[in-house]
């Protein structure tokens, strides 16, 4: 038993560890845990543009984001009237929040022109949002829908395909927890 505790944490460390790699995607708020310092009011940059601060902030890369177990949902993707069905993979929403120590909480994604939404951990549970950083194996740039995008599986219900399609915010570097 305890060799397999040992081994689990050995499996962990480095997901807990500090970004090695350009942090991609930052997690902020109400976290247990932190590998990122608090950025307050006059920080400046991005964030301090969109008025993001922090006490408690974890830092995501490329291969953090790549250790979690990856999902993929094909769905509609692209501008409205030009949607392509598009492979987008990423690790749950819910595995990263785990990383974070935020189970169970709310999560606001934001993009990099300040569109948010909220969604709330039912809604996490319940369908199974990815935090997609690849579209059909390619990886999201900067520019266009990335580093990241929040996205939920495709429903058949016109009224909760919309409410969902509200929810997934492309262009994602940083989501606050509440």
């Amino acid at each position: 038993m305890k060799r397999m505790i040992i081994l689990a944490l050995a499996l962990c460390l480095p997901l807990m560890a500090k970004a090695q790699g350009p942090v991609l995607v930052t997690l902020g708020g109400d976290l247990a845990t932190s590998n990122l310092p608090s950025r307050g009011e006059k920080d400046g940059g991005l964030f301090g543009y969109l008025e993001i601060t922090y006490a408690n902030g974890m830092g995501f890369d490329a291969a953090t984001l790549g250790a979690l177990q990856q999902k993929e949902l094909t769905v509609p993707f692209g501008p409205p009237g030009q949607e392509v069905d598009r492979a987008m993979t990423g690790p749950r929403l819910a595995d990263v929040m785990a990383q974070a120590g935020a189970s169970g909480k709310t999560a606001i994604p934001i993009a990099l022109d300040g569109y948010r939404a909220e969604i709330s951990w039912d809604q996490i549970e319940r369908f199974e949002p990815i935090l997609a950083t690849h579209a059909d194996q390619k990886p999201l740039a900067l520019g266009g829908y990335g580093p990241s995008v929040v996205i939920f599986p495709a429903v058949e219900d016109p009224a909760l395909a919309e409410e969902l399609g509200n929810l997934q915010v492309w262009a994602v570097s940083y989501i606050g927890i509440e």
